[in-house]
């Protein structure tokens, strides 16, 4: 599988390379997000990123001779790199998710800090200036119901992925942008006890038999399955090594794993289609779950990184983020 049980390490080309980073925001205005701001964040991004850097000025991004170079349509209008089989998905995955504290508070007075977490995957991490500078302007046309302004006031990187460290690279009052290098991948050992505690922190949306799965059908395979296939796709796409994260390889595992205290509910938010012009309820798996089995170091490898990465549908808005616990 591609890890080294004794140095706690991944070969360094499984993965695609992410960047996961921090813009520290100051309100310049009373600001009320909604109850659940990916939606709201995504769509300010997407359009400020698309007049910072569109030189065309299309209409769309469909048939632009720029499409291959230009950060817009590699962020939010994904094109198909050439020679890539896209046959049986609908969309390639975007290359960035946002990653949303889902406490963190709905309302701030003039002045109060807020944060946004972009992780960027793969090429995708070269765009940092492009988006701090998107960011920047759209903060001018304000957030929220009242469109409350803010600021960027400076912007962290992780200093390797899934550490506690976040180093400056870029400082609003000097105006200076500080490149890193790509984020060392040290993936930590599997856990002794052969056992873990997964913490879905936003809903994730997952479906079988075109139908959302619900707290009462799921299973193992409900949640690896989406995993190994998004992280296959991401590694083809955008750097790592595809066959290294086959399901095939994981499905046979799955019935020496146990699934047991399984706590999920089904949690609902409405959000605001621009493109559609109305309101749509979206909603999906939140709570925990112990994953348990002499087959656990084998999917770890996945696991972990899919923790960066997250898994099912509305990525892009930050759903379906989780985090692992190791159990004594």
């Amino acid at each position: 599988m591609g890890v080294d049980d004794h140095q706690g390490s991944v070969t360094p080309d499984r993965f695609p390379a992410v960047a996961r980073l921090r813009f520290k925001l100051r309100s310049l205005d009373p600001i009320e997000l909604p109850d659940y701001a990916g939606s709201a964040w995504r769509g300010l991004l997407g359009h400020g990123l698309r007049r910072t850097v569109c030189v065309t000025r299309q209409p769309t991004c469909h048939g632009c001779l720029l499409t291959y170079a230009c950060g817009y349509s590699l962020l939010f209008e994904t094109p198909p790199p050439p020679g890539y089989d896209q046959a049986g998905f609908a969309a390639l995955p975007h290359p960035y998710v946002l990653d949303l504290d889902p406490q963190a508070p709905r309302r701030y007075a003039v002045d109060d800090p807020l944060e946004l977490g972009v992780t960027l995957i793969g090429t995708a991490g070269t765009q940092v200036p492009y988006l701090i500078h998107a960011l920047a302007n759209a903060g001018q046309l304000g957030i929220g119901r009242d469109h409350g302004r803010f600021a960027v006031d400076a912007v962290l990187r992780q200093s390797a992925l899934g550490a506690d460290t976040w180093v400056p690279v870029y400082d609003a009052g000097t105006g200076e942008y500080r490149q890193l290098p790509a984020s060392p991948l040290e993936l930590p050992p599997p856990p002794p006890a052969g056992a873990i505690r997964l913490h879905l922190r936003t809903p994730m949306r997952i479906k079988r038999d075109g139908h959302f799965v619900a707290p009462r059908d799921f299973t193992l395979t409900t949640l690896l399955q989406p995993l190994h296939i998004r992280v296959q796709r991401l590694a083809a796409l955008y750097g790592g090594q595809p066959q290294a994260s086959e399901w095939s390889r994981a499905a046979a595992l799955v019935d020496t794993l146990t699934l047991r205290d399984c706590r999920l509910r089904w949690h609902d938010w409405t959000r605001y289609s621009s493109r559609q012009g109305s309101l749509m309820q979206l909603g999906g798996l939140i709570g925990e779950l112990t994953i348990q089995g002499p087959a656990l170091a084998e999917i770890w490898p996945v696991l972990w990184f899919g923790q960066w990465v997250h898994v099912g549908k509305g990525t892009a808005f930050g759903l379906g983020a989780y985090r692992l616990q190791t159990l004594v």
